[in-house]
């Protein structure tokens, strides 16, 4: 594929701004990119649909793609690869909980065998390493793995050390939204690993998501970092806005008033008291859109990075208490918003 110098710059910039093909933003100012648009969609209510914004990215190249975890977000993004158009090869541990018509085969392997992209979907780094591993001893060369799952970006880097010894490209690719936005195609995905893995990995990525919130955010492990950035955010910002809305219950101020006051006028708006609250947690709609047991793993995974760069996190601990003690009283398989149950909601 043709690599231009304008889709590059569309790449690192945000939705609906152009400039100028020699004038690029800094690493730090894409990570805050980054994040800004993951932000909007934490809370699992997209609302653009594929191709609403005109990109000529979106399924427009037919490629065969193995992909290996079909489950709850990655059952929805086969079936946007299928109506892109995409050869789409499927591994699953359920196989016979899928569809019956898609191309399912025995193992992570197999569906690597002759794919352009192989993507993977998992629960964490364990079985990232091991998939992966199976799948770098079918994949062909010059195949690029987008590895989805948000886990530890040190293992993400072993992998593509591995990957690239085998003339294999290796992509962290993590994705932003939930359930929700994969199914609108609003879903935001930060990408570590070469640009050149990128543009090729490009068709099948906006085919899933949002093609103005794809963002590369730098090597390899770049994408991991931000996505744990982002949720360590969601978790702080879930948590105390449960708390503060609690005060605004008790004080007798209807909560819906206060939730848009403070987002139309006040400096402390955030994504979860603008969509988390309002759309779900007062409706009482704890079903997952991200997994409680998701977010524990995932801010495990970011204290973990915290303590490795000398980096302090008290806020993100008493976060992460809160959603321990959440996921102690109402398990891990509801909403991470369940944290505001904890306050009464």
């Amino acid at each position: 594929m043709e690599i231009e110098k304008d889709r590059a710059v569309r790449m690192f910039s945000a939705p609906g701004r152009r400039r100028e093909p020699s004038r690029w933003l800094s690493r730090r100012t894409d990570t805050q990119e980054a994040v800004r648009s993951g932000l909007l969609y934490r809370g699992g209510r997209g609302v653009i649909s594929p191709g609403s914004n005109g990109s000529r990215y979106s399924g427009s190249i037919s490629m065969r793609v193995g992909f290996i975890g079909a489950g709850l977000m990655g059952a929805p993004m086969v079936e946007r690869l299928i109506a892109a158009g995409h050869d789409v090869v499927v591994s699953s541990r359920a196989p016979a909980a899928l569809p019956a018509e898609w191309h399912t085969v025995s193992g992570p392997a197999a569906a690597a065998d002759g794919a352009d992209v192989i993507c993977t979907v998992l629960p964490d780094s364990e079985e990232v390493r091991t998939v992966v591993g199976e799948v770098l001893t079918a994949a062909k060369p010059g195949a690029v793995v987008v590895e989805m799952t948000t886990h530890s970006p040190q293992v993400a880097r072993e992998l593509a050390e591995r990957a690239r010894s085998l003339d294999v490209e290796y992509l962290d690719c993590p994705a932003g939204g939930g359930i929700a936005a994969v199914r609108a195609g609003a879903l935001a995905f930060w990408a570590g690993g070469s640009e050149a893995a990128v543009e090729r990995a490009r068709p099948v990525l906006t085919a899933i998501g949002d093609p103005e919130r794809l963002r590369h955010c730098g090597p390899v492990g770049s994408g991991l970092v931000v996505k744990l950035l982002n949720n360590y955010l969601v978790a702080v910002n879930a948590a105390a806005s449960g708390e503060a809305l609690a005060l605004a219950r008790e004080a007798g101020v209807d909560v819906r008033t206060a939730i848009e006051a403070v987002v139309s006028g006040g400096g402390g708006a955030n994504a979860q008291l603008a969509n988390l609250y309002p759309n779900r947690v007062l409706a009482g709609d704890f079903e997952a859109g991200f997994k409680l047991g998701y977010m524990v793993k995932d801010l495990r995974h970011a204290f973990d990075l915290a303590a490795e760069l000398g980096v302090e996190s008290p806020l993100g601990r008493a976060a992460g208490a809160r959603m321990d003690e959440a996921a102690e009283r109402y398990g891990t398989e509801v909403d991470f918003g369940s944290v505001s149950r904890l306050n009464g909601w």
